[in-house]
């Protein structure tokens, strides 16, 4: 149960006119969240009535919308807001870091009938009772997630994804990518990581996902090469791991794998330390 003493959180629902995604949205989400989250809705050229035909679909799922009113986006709702979702309103809603963002492309109920409106509720319900469980999720239920990433994602990026499932006996969400990846993974990686245990087995260089990089608690950028600029709506924070390369005073081969390894162990137990996970000794 939500301690109801911590802040709620928000969501502001934006579209054009105000007047059927959004007010539908806003509909669904302040019925299955019951209270739990602060709800607002908001167009960028607002209708001067609510849609009779959103009132009508929403009526058969058993909400009441009709004493809704279409309001005009502000600055201040935006920024009132832990999460803004907008429908289709282009660039008209303001930006402002720290805030989650997330566009939702849904077609507009505006001059349809009953039957084209049904499909476009319905997704909005799905959408939103997905919405809830990330919203309102126990915080000791909550699994926190790592993205590792380097250039290629065959070798550091990848040993350091393996060594944190390793380390904390997956109780982490683990995943790695590069800026530029390669074809194949580092072999002396693979085999130096396995060399404790950990396993790069079934993996493979990948590019960054947008929307991974924006739901992950925490970026990791492994080394001064890669660079990996924030994106709006992220929820977690990049920080960069920096190392003494062992090239530099001529150790290669097996060698120097063993001490990068060896350096990212050191580096995840404190990740995992500050993420609130018990790593192995």
């Amino acid at each position: 149960m939500q301690n109801t003493t911590e802040k709620k959180p928000s969501v502001l629902f934006v579209c054009v006119h105000n007047a059927g995604r959004s007010q539908m949205a806003a509909g669904f989400l302040r019925h299955l969240a019951a209270g739990r989250v602060e709800v607002c809705s908001a167009g960028s050229m607002p209708a001067e009535q609510i849609n009779a035909v959103a009132v009508e679909a929403m009526h058969e799922e058993g909400i009441d919308i009709t004493a809704e009113q279409p309001k005009v986006l502000t600055a201040e709702a935006v920024q009132d807001s832990d999460v803004v979702i907008t429908m289709g309103c282009g660039d008209a809603c303001p930006f402002f870091p720290g805030k989650r963002y997330e566009d939702w492309k849904l077609n507009d109920p505006a001059g349809q009938g009953i039957d084209a409106v049904r499909p476009i509720r319905d997704e909005i319900k799905r959408r939103i009772e997905a919405l809830v469980s990330e919203l309102l999720e126990p915080a000791d239920e909550r699994v926190p997630s790592v993205l590792f990433v380097c250039v290629k994602n065959g070798g550091k990026s990848q040993m350091a994804a393996a060594l944190m499932r390793k380390l904390t006996d997956d109780a982490v969400e683990v995943h790695s990518a590069g800026t530029a990846p390669g074809t194949a993974l580092n072999s002396l990686s693979a085999a130096s990581v396995a060399e404790i245990g950990a396993s790069m087995a079934g993996e493979r260089p990948k590019p960054i996902d947008p929307e991974l990089l924006r739901a992950v608690d925490r970026v990791v950028v492994i080394g001064d090469e890669a660079v990996v600029e924030p994106v709006p709506g992220m929820a977690g924070i990049i920080e960069t791991w920096t190392f003494g390369e062992p090239s530099t005073r001529g150790i290669e081969g097996e060698e120097r794998m063993r001490l990068i390894r060896d350096e990212l162990v050191e580096k995840i137990r404190r990740l995992a330390s500050d993420l609130a996970v018990p790593s192995a000794a």
